[in-house]
């Protein structure tokens, strides 16, 4: 058996998590991930990202939703488990590609298009409604999760307050794709290479954010053929030594799928909605460690 640390914070959304336990939301694909990994000879067990993980064999990154909050922190920690001799997945160079949105850049004509602004004031934001012909944007951090810090705003229809709630370092700017309230936002995952599954992200109630829990319609479906290709193509230039890796697509006014974040840190697996990726996900850990 492989002892294998599955990572989770010490705190979501601001309130503190217990010792050897993970948030609610994640319980569900914890604990098919356990039940699968006994199949292939892992014994996995939760532990805080900063705990020492001696006599660990490797460590899987999985609930460390706080780990925005003390990024070079989070960066440290996983690099001294592998010091330490611990394999950590996805590694922390990877962590370290994926935490900072700047990696679109990398990803060519199958990501959103994107304003870079080291600060998003008045005068940047109206510049960006022309760079990006847009009817409406969205202004977000460079780095962050859960849309902490994002605006949405509607050309000739906003005002400097209101980038009081937007990003207060440096930002990204998108246009607003209008197919988010109808046709939702796809979810691809890959694991140890092969793909799994795929989840549509549809928001309930007129929102246009499809990552709220209790304001998003989940379901398990095969992702459009013409998605897939975009997001292989942006698989393939991403970092190529990925255990893991969600890519997110929203379909553009124009009619073609584009990428709008690649998760290689801490994606929610939804197994919960696909329990049958929970083996895949298993057995590919299994493999890169021999068994």
């Amino acid at each position: 058996m492989a002892r294998v640390a599955y990572l989770t914070g010490r705190s979501y959304a601001g309130a503190a998590l217990s010792p050897g336990v993970v948030h609610p939301l994640e319980q569900k694909g914890c604990d098919l991930v356990f039940a699968a990994g006994a199949k292939c000879g892992l014994q996995f067990e939760v532990k805080f990202w900063d705990e020492d993980l001696a006599g660990f064999d490797a460590a899987i990154i999985r609930s460390c939703w706080d780990y925005h909050q003390r990024l070079e922190s989070f960066i440290a920690a996983l690099e001294e488990h592998e010091r330490a001799g611990v394999r950590v997945f996805n590694s922390p160079s990877v962590v370290r590609w994926n935490s900072r949105k700047t990696y679109l850049q990398d990803l060519g004509a199958a990501a959103i298009q994107t304003v870079w602004a080291e600060r998003a004031d008045a005068r940047t934001v109206a510049q960006a409604f022309d760079a990006l012909d847009a009817a409406e944007i969205v202004v977000k951090p460079q780095i962050g999760a859960g849309s902490v810090e994002t605006v949405r705003l509607r050309r000739n229809a906003w005002s400097e307050a209101d980038l009081i709630s937007g990003p207060r370092g440096p930002a990204m700017i998108q246009p607003f794709l209008r197919a988010i309230e109808t046709e939702g936002e796809r979810s691809l995952f890959w694991f140890g290479g092969q793909f799994s599954h795929a989840v549509r992200k549809v928001p309930k109630g007129g929102d246009w954010r499809a990552n709220i829990p209790g304001q998003t319609s989940f379901v398990a479906e095969p992702p459009p053929p013409a998605a897939i290709e975009v997001a292989e193509a942006a698989r393939a230039r991403a970092p190529q030594d990925l255990l893991y890796v969600r890519i997110d697509l929203v379909l553009g006014d124009d009619g073609a799928w584009r990428v709008i974040e690649i998760e290689a840190i801490e994606p929610y697996l939804f197994l919960d909605f696909a329990p049958e990726g929970a083996d895949l996900f298993a057995g590919a850990i299994a493999r890169v460690l021999g068994l």
